[in-house]
């Protein structure tokens, strides 16, 4: 039997129905849309998990266009049995993806929302027949990108637009809604994209007597009086809610799909990898590495290779000390737990504690529970990396940092550590310490040291447990690494600052230190036979290293 294709990169759900791509149906979302009859509602879902697709499928479920040929898109699925259908192909919708809009300067971003808008007018360019003379002014100066044109305004109007043609309220789906604005924060026009959308969205969405209701896509739920202001009719349902659970594939979905294709021997590997995200009460795997893992019948990140992921790595960069902890546990398989607010500002972004919400919602944590605190009311969750997929981006993440994306040499380097190669690894570190740091980063407190070396060590997280400031024999250690097999080489670090005159001295001193209050005892006690002792002396961008193994 010949195999159904897998839609690889393809999200438009007329495409994959009419050509007969695997298709998990996702369709009751469109049920549980009508029943919740919210004005505006926004869907939060991390990137690759089907937010296109979906709205896709609302688009063709709703749109009055073709209504009779897109009626027969949904013969198979699940919705066909419910009593929905008789809002199939019942209104006018304005369909508009930002997905696309990620440029370095607000010009070129208004340039492209424009000409977004005028291929929007374009396909409804039968409606002006109906309007008045001065409207078709207005809608013309949208279409040829008149400078005078009301963009600002442009949904609002094309929503009015069409329901004097139809005699009908829109339906308005906006995918990516926030996919601008992440760009324009991380490009450094955020103020002139807020003000731009903050209006744009609110003439669409609030008090338009021309709207049957919205829904919109995004990774984030930018806080309300950020962008959504005044919006009292909004509908939100997050990962951490029961509503809309119709993004992802659930493990019943994912079986039936490796069974499909002859795989599902490899279910509990594909589980390590792809699996361990909660969405309210269901676990989900990522869709995009389900199919691109099936595709090519071979395990690999497929989805931490799909964005830059700015935002996260601009918050990594900062070197924090409680980040780095936490991330500690986090390499060691452990929970941490943290408040999250579903609201993101990104003015908060400076603020460290931003991440751990920014990683939740954009995929690259999950949760296992919630609690909340009889003290404050607050809620918290315990957090966790959900799969090996994740785990390997914050690996690379952590490498292309200290190694400005040379990775080889980093992997090398590394090999020498685990070897015991200490001349080549000494070497190397210098080499790579020179061109990774800058003057401006580092100072006088060990603090930026530790949290460096810390990075650069965490990737080891498979191999060995790593501790940082635990107390052995007689003090403090400053970073300690016990291999999981007993058999290899233990590691402890142990950092000095000095000026550029003393580093020498200071390293001597840092070695001595290891040895003098026996930081190794308690790995020596676990059963470690040999362990690698560095200390470590910074002045800016030199550093020294002495080192021995017994």
């Amino acid at each position: 039997m010949v195999k159904k294709k897998l839609p690889v990169g393809i999200d438009n759900f007329k495409e994959i129905i009419e050509n007969n791509y695997y298709f998990a149906d996702k369709s009751m979302l469109i049920n549980e849309v009508l029943d919740k009859k919210s004005k505006v509602i926004l869907l939060p879902r991390p990137r690759r998990f089907g937010k296109t697709l979906n709205m896709s499928m609302l688009n063709y479920f709703f749109n009055i266009e073709d209504r009779e040929l897109n009626k027969n898109l949904f013969n198979d699925l699940n919705i066909l049995n419910t009593d929905k259908m008789t809002y199939q192909g019942e209104y006018p919708v304005i369909y508009i993806s930002l997905k696309d809009i990620k440029v370095s300067n607000w010009i070129e971003c208004f340039e492209e929302i424009k000409k977004l808008l005028k291929d929007i007018f374009n396909t409804k360019r039968y409606i002006r027949e109906k309007l008045d003379e001065s409207e078709k002014i207005d809608f013309d100066k949208i279409e040829f990108l008149n400078e005078t044109g009301d963009f600002m305004g442009a949904l609002k109007n094309l929503s009015k637009y069409l329901f004097k043609f139809y005699g009908r309220k829109t339906i308005i789906l906006i995918d990516e809604y926030d996919t601008p604005l992440v760009t324009a924060h991380s490009q450094g026009y955020y103020d002139e994209a807020i003000f731009f959308f903050r209006n744009f969205l609110s003439a669409a969405l609030k008090g338009n007597p021309y709207l049957e209701f919205a829904v919109l896509t995004g990774i984030l739920r930018i806080a309300k009086e950020s962008i959504f202001s005044g919006l009292n009719n909004i509908t939100v349902s997050t990962i951490l809610d029961n509503n809309f659970n119709y993004f992802g594939l659930t493990e019943i979905e994912v079986e039936e799909a490796l069974k499909y294709y002859e795989l599902d021997y490899e279910l509990e590997e594909i589980k390590k990898w792809y699996n361990g995200y909660k969405f309210g009460d269901k676990l989900v795997y990522n869709p995009w590495s389900i199919i691109n893992c099936i595709n090519n019948k071979e395990l690999n990140p497929y989805w931490i290779n799909t964005s830059d992921n700015a935002l996260i790595k601009q918050l990594l960069a900062k070197n924090d000390k409680k980040v780095f902890e936490e991330l500690e546990l986090i390499f060691k398989g452990e929970s941490i737990w943290e408040t999250i607010s579903e609201n993101i500002i990104f003015d908060d972004l400076n603020n460290t504690n931003t991440v751990w919400s920014l990683m939740l919602f954009s995929g690259y944590l999950t949760y296992e529970k919630m609690r909340i605190s009889p003290i404050t009311g607050l809620k918290s969750y315990s957090l966790k990396i959900p799969n090996q997929e994740i785990k390997s981006f914050f690996r690379q993440s952590f490498i292309e940092t200290y190694t400005k994306g040379d990775v080889h040499f980093y992997g090398t380097m590394m090999e020498d550590l685990f070897l015991g190669n200490l001349n080549s690894f000494i070497n190397k570190f210098k080499k790579m310490y020179m061109s990774a740091v800058s003057y401006h980063d580092t100072g006088d407190s060990e603090k930026y040291y530790h949290h460096f070396m810390l990075g650069v060590l965490l990737t080891l997280g498979d191999k060995y447990i790593i501790t940082s400031n635990r107390e052995s024999g007689y003090g403090r250690y400053d970073i300690a690494l016990e291999p999981k097999d007993k058999g290899n080489y233990g590691l402890i670090f142990e950092f000095k600052i000095g000026d550029k005159n003393s580093i020498e001295d200071k390293a001597r001193e840092a070695l001595a230190q290891i040895n003098e209050k026996k930081y190794d005892i308690s790995m020596k006690n676990n059963g470690v036979s040999k362990v690698i002792k560095i200390g470590m002396a910074f002045s800016g961008k030199d550093v020294a290293i002495e080192s021995e193994i017994n």
